[in-house]
């Protein structure tokens, strides 16, 4: 298991590096070895995963129906990422059918098609809002070679909405075509709409992937990392006010399976639903019991920003899982192969930075839990932190110095300039208090624009209309009646109310528990002491943005993201106390799954009406 962990944990460092080394001379070996890579690091952490559970099994019998529950649990949250990781896909293939010699169009395409000797050439014209990819011609069911007149348009090289191009097809490669008697044979072209695909706007010549939310700016920059794009300061395209991890990981998955949704979706996805399991052995280490472990995965898979987050192609997810797993092995006294503990958790705390910064928190977190409520004489409490921040500082400086070194050798050389950056970039981020700050469509919130009132901080914890990252409406007309829509797509931005609300009573229970226990002067013990953990987890992820926002900072509704296991485990907390009927605790789940089911964002599986009656 172990061993496995390791593996896998070197393989994608090794991942990374190769596709930044992969950039500097583009090479096919390069690609083929990150490919590989990736594959070893996802092999490696499902053998450790498996191999650890089997071995808990086998060694703690106590914890058998536990870890079926969690296990269930975890197996449905990734077939539901499954399920909505096409959605909406990238590609949508359509056809169109028509004479020879003769106009013919549909909604997205209009073709003129014409002989040329015993070439037929078509005039494809994109009359539609999307672009178009992936065309292949057919004569009377009979699919002909392309001629050469102008390149086929391609995913990377697609025929822009108002454009055209003119393409040529062999008819016949023996003989020749006598086009006056076959101008009444039918021609079909088959082509892909790029669905995940923003055309550039007038007076902009950029071109990306990606469908929801942030997509649009870490799928592109995925695609620079293989590409070996080169990067200067405020390059959308580069997206260098975040670390390049989380990026890197899309990229992988896209070196995969390709420049589609899967591609660059499948990394959170894995990451996403293995953070659920990871929180269960995290409380468990901490010296929580089954119920509370079990509670709080439960709570924790049942966050719609979470779990829309690990839907797609952003950069939050990971930063929490590989937080998760340093906070995991920073209080489990244990090796890693021959690794200290402290000096593992150190690494997965760099690669949690590395994936986004504010990770930093995650590790303010635990060295602040060590400092109020650590065990011990100083010294080995300055041990232990040493341990821990020596290889997270190395490492984070040494992946950023070789990604600087290969893609911003000529904007910024050096490591620090780049962490400069980052900085500099987020204090530049105001809002003018209150003008300014996300609303449910993330306008800015000047007189008389649109979007609705100000989501504020303080809003993260009580209520605000969710915000739509994406969302389709599908229209169904009834003859003789009123048509009606649904919701076909919907990606919504918001927490579990139900979960979340509950931080007003599990925060104030743990403080005045705290208290109680300061006057006793025993060692924290039991399960206060995960709830103690959370509750320092939860105030240092949570306050630094009421600080910002003081300042004037934009405060976006998922930057609470890292505080997200610390509020499931709380809300667990509360729910599994002695005094708190079981049977309500239950109700309370079924009441946190009904929120989560009502924002699912992809519900095929009902039938219109109850879509219609859900409203989304």
């Amino acid at each position: 298991m172990k061993r496995s962990a390791l593996l896998s944990a070197i393989a994608l460092l090794a991942m990374l590096v190769i596709l930044i080394a992969n950039a500097r001379t583009q090479s096919e070996w390069a690609l083929a070895a990150s490919q590989v890579a990736s594959v070893v690091s996802l092999a490696g952490g499902i053998v450790a995963g498996v191999a650890g559970a089997r071995h808990a099994y086998a060694m703690r019998p106590e914890l058998r129906r536990s870890f079926l529950l969690v296990g269930t649990v975890t197996l449905a949250v990734f077939l539901a990422h499954l399920y909505v990781v096409n959605s909406p896909s990238t590609f949508v293939s359509s056809s169109l059918s028509g004479n020879a010699e003769h106009v013919f169009s549909d909604s997205n395409v209009q073709v003129v098609s014409s002989f040329v000797g015993p070439n037929l050439t078509l005039h494809i014209a994109d009359v539609g809002e999307s672009a178009i990819s992936g065309m292949t011609v057919s004569l009377d069911g009979r699919e002909l070679p392309p001629s050469g007149l102008a390149p086929l348009p391609t995913p990377s090289r697609p025929i822009q909405p108002s454009q055209s191009a003119s393409l040529g097809y062999v008819t016949q490669t023996v003989g020749s075509w006598n086009a006056a008697e076959n101008a009444s044979s039918t021609v079909t072209v088959n082509y892909q709409l790029l669905n995940c695909y923003h055309v550039p706007k007038v007076g902009d010549d950029k071109a990306v992937y990606g469908c929801v939310m942030d997509e649009v700016f870490y799928v592109p920059s995925a695609q620079g990392i293989l590409t070996g794009q080169q990067c200067a300061q405020y390059a959308d395209s580069c997206n260098l006010e975040h670390p390049p991890l989380a990026k890197a990981l899309i990229a992988g998955g896209m070196a995969v399976f390709g420049v589609n949704d899967l591609g660059w979706r499948i990394g959170n996805v894995v990451l996403g639903t293995l953070s659920i399991p990871l929180l269960f052995v995290l409380v468990l280490v901490l010296g929580g019991g089954k119920k509370l472990a079990c509670y709080s995965s439960v709570l924790f898979s049942l966050d719609i920003m979470f779990f829309v987050h690990s839907s797609i192609a952003v950069i939050d997810v990971p930063a929490v899982f590989f937080s998760l797993l340093g906070a995991t092995f920073y209080f489990r006294k244990t090796s890693l192969w021959r690794v200290d503990n402290y000096v593992a958790s150190g690494v997965f705390f760099a690669l949690a930075a590395l994936s986004k910064e504010t990770a930093l928190f995650s590790v303010a977190a635990v060295v602040g839990y060590d400092l109020i409520f650590g065990q011990g004489p100083v010294r080995s409490l300055l041990t232990r932190m040493t341990k821990m921040l020596i290889p997270t500082v190395l490492l984070f400086i040494a992946v950023i110095q070789l990604f600087d070194t290969i893609y911003t050798s000529s904007a910024q050389p050096w490591f620090y300039q780049q962490v400069n950056f980052m900085f500099s970039y987020g204090a530049s981020l105001t809002a003018n208090v209150l003008k300014c700050q996300p609303t449910t469509g993330y306008w800015c919130k000047f007189p008389g624009a649109p979007g609705g009132p100000p989501i504020l901080p303080i809003d993260w914890l009580l209520f605000y209309t969710p915000v739509g990252y994406l969302i389709t409406n599908v229209t169904v007309s009834v003859a003789g009646g009123t048509p009606f829509t649904y919701v076909g797509v919907g990606y919504y931005g918001t927490t579990n109310a139900v979960v979340v609300w509950l931080v007003f009573a599990w925060l104030p229970l743990v403080i005045y528990q705290l208290v109680k226990w300061r006057r006793t002067r025993a060692p924290l013990e039991g399960e206060l002491r995960p709830a103690a953990f959370m509750m320092v987890w939860f105030l240092l992820a949570y306050i630094p943005y009421l600080l910002l926002f003081a300042y004037g900072r934009v405060t976006y509704p998922f930057y609470i993201i890292p505080a997200i296991p610390a509020i499931a485990s709380g809300a667990a907390y509360f729910v599994t106390r002695d005094w708190f009927p079981s049977k309500m605790a239950l109700i309370y789940v079924a009441s946190a799954f009904a929120i989560f089911f009502l924002y699912f964002p992809v519900k095929d599986f009902l039938p219109s009406a109850v879509r219609v009656l859900l409203g989304r």
